[in-house]
């Protein structure tokens, strides 16, 4: 994933220009496959709200899409997405509601589903 190398890239370049271990910038990479969250959400291990919570994002948080889901309904979008996401130094995937994503459109074209 796109995302993956980016963020990778930039944390190593600023590790090895510093001598440590940086965080990347939220905004590293600009590609077709990086989306923002619109609003601060949640990452699950379903496409449930009932599912348990992986990690809590914040609003305009960059992940990369690997799929989408037709799961439950969250403000009239029954879409979710299998994301991945940097945070406090991992890797997360899980699931996040397409109504929280600026994909545009949900399904986003181009976009497999899961």
């Amino acid at each position: 994933m796109r995302i993956r190398r980016a963020l990778a890239t930039a944390t190593l370049g600023t590790a090895l220009a510093f001598g440590a271990l940086a965080v990347p910038a939220p905004t590293a990479s600009a590609s077709d496959d990086v989306f923002y969250t619109t609003q601060a959400t949640k990452q699950y291990t379903c496409a449930k709200t009932t599912c348990r919570v992986k990690r809590n994002l914040f609003e305009g948080q960059p992940l990369s899409i690997s799929c989408y889901y037709v799961g439950q309904s969250v403000s009239g979008n029954k879409i979710w997405y299998y994301t991945t996401t940097w945070q406090y130094e991992v890797w997360v995937d899980g699931y996040t509601p397409g109504q929280h994503i600026n994909t545009g459109a949900d399904p986003k074209p181009g976009i497999p589903r899961c």
